[in-house]
């Protein structure tokens, strides 16, 4: 039972490690002079697009 919970805890573990290497949608580079652009994660494409 035990060794149950350990692996368990092992592999919630490594999930979360896992998780925290994925990196998110950035922000663009601020330019001089320039707004800086947002985060474009729209989905484009599709039947309806068209």
């Amino acid at each position: 039972m035990d060794k149950n919970i350990e692996l368990m805890k092992k592999i919630i573990e490594e999930k979360k490690k896992k998780s925290a290497q994925q990196g998110g949608p950035n922000k663009a580079a601020a330019k001089l002079g320039q707004a800086r652009g947002g985060i474009k994660s729209h989905k484009k494409g599709g039947l309806f697009d068209k």
